[in-house]
């Protein structure tokens, strides 16, 4: 587990993601104007340090920490597809001094688990969107492949040895390869690592041959030619990417997959702390310095309310409860 924090001080919630999702925080006299005080407040990163959701956690939490004054406190804690950080959080109290950075896996894990240690929509409640980021079809150059219709011929022949890396089971990138793999008609092992970064650096070493990965974790390596592009999972090319074709473009009709970034409470956190916190990450994603420093990150940045993020959560968990049973993965 690794720790990082800043000064900072103000707003932390909880509620619940899904079944609470559109449901008012609970209500706290005071909780607001008194919130934080001298006790620092705890965010845990379910994932490695390195990767994108830990990326984007810090660069927002280190804002609302100057902004506030107070301690605020990263822990990495990763492991069991985001669920082991989650339990952490869902089993503090609910007072907002403990603050969950969720992913798709938050939602995901616990509908994979045959007994998942929290419900997302009973233990949890919905706080701000950070970003979200688009997903690209990645290989390591060893693969002779340059097209989507010539890795599909390259897997097919090498079935037995072929495997797709991902952030961690459950993870965005996992259920969207699943489904892409489906369409593609390939049969090929899934290699699940904890977290975006010891994924990319198998996956840069070759001992991984592709995978779905963020567009800020891979640009860079696209550039470098430590990694080929084949396909942007986005409606349309990336400014970033502009001689990449989307995977609709390559022959896949309607397939897009990406990765979000947010922040959940326990479920029972005071009302007007969820929302002073919701605030604040607004404020950090307006704030130019915070921007600038997102902008290599390549991400759409979040503009929701906690409630609009909770009716997010619920569409998102909806869909990947479809895919996990089109996709056989329970």
């Amino acid at each position: 587990m690794t720790k990082q924090s800043w000064t900072c001080a103000e707003g932390v919630t909880r509620r619940s993601v899904v079944v609470g999702l559109l449901a008012l925080p609970a209500a706290g006299p005071a909780a607001a104007e008194d919130y934080p005080g001298s006790r620092p407040i705890r965010v845990v990163v379910p994932f490695a340090a390195g990767g994108g959701t830990d990326a984007i956690t810090r660069i927002v939490a280190e804002y609302v920490a100057k902004g506030w004054g107070a301690a605020v406190v990263i822990e990495n804690k990763p492991g069991g597809g985001t669920m082991i950080g989650a339990q952490a959080v869902g089993t503090a109290p609910a007072d907002g001094y403990s603050v969950l950075a969720v992913s798709n896996s938050f939602l995901v894990s616990p509908l994979l688990a045959e007994r998942a240690p929290y419900d997302s929509g009973r233990d949890f409640t919905a706080v701000a969107l950070m970003a979200s980021s688009p997903h690209v079809l990645v290989v390591n150059p060893a693969v002779p492949a340059r097209t989507l219709s010539e890795l599909t011929a390259w897997a097919k022949a090498h079935a037995a040895t072929a495997g797709f890396a991902s952030f961690g089971r459950g993870a965005s990138n996992h259920l969207g390869f699943e489904v892409l793999k489906r369409r593609l008609g390939l049969e090929i092992v899934h290699v699940p690592y904890n977290g975006s970064a010891p994924a990319m650096k198998d996956l840069i070493g070759g001992h991984v041959p592709m995978m779905l990965g963020d567009l800020q974790n891979v640009r860079e390596q696209i550039t470098a030619g430590t990694l080929r592009a084949i396909a942007v999972a986005n409606e349309t090319r990336l400014a970033s990417l502009p001689d990449v074709p989307t995977v609709a473009e390559a022959g896949i009709a309607g397939f897009t997959s990406k990765s979000w970034f947010g922040l959940v409470m326990r479920a029972g956190t005071p009302g007007p702390i969820v929302t002073k916190w919701n605030a604040a990450v607004l404020a950090a994603l307006a704030d130019a310095e915070v921007r600038a420093r997102l902008e290599p990150h390549g991400v759409t940045l979040g503009d929701m309310s906690a409630p609009e993020f909770g009716a997010f959560l619920a569409r998102e968990t909806d869909n990947a409860a479809n895919t996990i049973r089109l996709a056989g993965l329970k």
